[in-house]
């Protein structure tokens, strides 16, 4: 009994090695940091969505929006080496929609007007970028501005507090704080037994999170051609749902497993 719960831990760690053990975190604080480092006009027309090998990919709408991003690459790249050294190394950006991560429903009501200070503000920065990309920025611009009118402190996906950015700077610091991290890791073994509290907790279950969603991303398929390891990703995608929800038995959370998983995983 001791070795067979032992077991899915000990294949975890031989099947994903050095490849599996930061991975997770690393794309979580990537990811979460990309508005900071893009800036708020940028980053109103981007979304980071992936981080494999060093290589952050960065979605943008159209050819436009990859072209002139592609002239602030070293500028990106310099920023991650100032606030995660050693985690992001090149920076792709590919033509796809953008996935908005707003948690509320639109309203039925118009977006508030902009000022004619505003308007000329905004033309203003937009004469800073190329002309082909000026639509993009003025468009995506007002967008901003007009959220901001409209609900000028959302919360913060991290901690839910108010912020304009998001995550919120406090959250920004608690991401790379190596305590948060070794809470985080702790977590991936043990999503239960948190041992911080409020905001730093936060921090700590959201980069487990991601670290749980790249090893199950990892083993996918793996167990695709070695059948034998459906144990090991069980027990990785039960750990998951824990973490998620806070409840020891996950049975009847299937449905929030990615939907690649929920099609292979009969139960967990």
């Amino acid at each position: 009994m001791g070795m067979a719960a032992k077991r899915p831990a000990e294949l975890l760690h031989k099947l994903l090695g050095s490849k599996g053990l930061e991975a997770g975190m690393r794309r979580g604080k990537a990811l979460a940091l990309w508005p900071e480092v893009a800036g708020e006009m940028l980053a109103a027309i981007s979304e980071a969505t992936d981080l494999t090998d060093g290589v952050l990919t960065v979605s943008v709408p159209d050819s436009a929006a990859a072209f002139h991003l592609k002239y602030e690459r070293e500028k990106f790249l310099a920023r991650y080496a100032q606030v995660l050294p050693g985690v992001v190394g090149d920076i792709r950006f590919k033509e796809r929609p953008i996935a908005r991560k707003s948690r509320r429903l639109e309203k039925a009501l118009p977006p508030p007007p902009l000022s004619p200070d505003e308007e000329s503000r905004l033309r203003r920065l937009s004469q800073a970028v190329p002309e082909t990309l000026q639509t993009a920025v003025l468009k995506a611009g007002k967008a901003v501005i007009q959220k901001q009118k409209a609900d000028p402190n959302p919360p913060c996906f991290i901690c839910g507090k108010p912020s304009r950015e998001n995550p919120c700077k406090s959250c920004q610091k608690l991401l790379v704080s190596p305590l948060v991290e070794r809470e985080a890791v702790r977590l991936t073994r043990f999503p239960l037994k948190a041992r911080l509290e409020g905001d730093a907790l936060q921090a700590a279950k959201y980069l487990a999170t991601t670290r749980l969603e790249a090893q199950l991303r990892d083993l996918l398929p793996e167990v695709v051609k070695e059948p034998s390891l459906m144990p090991l990703l069980q027990d990785t995608a039960r750990r998951y749902l824990q973490l998620r929800t806070g409840e020891h038995d996950v049975t009847a959370r299937r449905q929030l497993l990615p939907e690649a998983l929920q099609s292979l995983l009969k139960e967990v």
